[in-house]
């Protein structure tokens, strides 16, 4: 059973291998999800305190997001952490819905 469909789906589905040609940045990406997603996008703040919570170190975490959810977006390119980089997401999310 998959514990996390709305971050499947964000990570798969929008922040796929190819993402940066379909959108100016990755809070463009989250945006999308949110307008694309409206009975997904209100899981995803919980979603991601799961994540957050079930993988604690930062290895198992990127892991977790690149290879069991299939996204193609490198959060530590630029120094973000994986845990950050969700927390932002979750943030932003969580107003978006509100």
């Amino acid at each position: 059973m998959n514990q996390t469909p709305a971050l499947y789906e964000l990570m798969g589905a929008y922040f796929h291998q190819d993402w940066a040609l379909d959108a100016a940045d990755e809070w463009t990406v989250v945006d999308s999800f949110v307008d694309g997603e409206p009975d997904l996008a209100p899981l995803l703040p919980a979603e991601v305190e799961w994540a957050l919570t079930h993988f604690t170190s930062e290895t198992d975490l990127k892991r977790y997001i690149l290879d069991d959810l299939g996204a193609g977006y490198l959060a530590d390119w630029n120094g973000t952490t994986y845990r950050e980089w969700l927390t932002q997401i979750a943030d932003r999310v969580r107003k978006a819905t509100a």
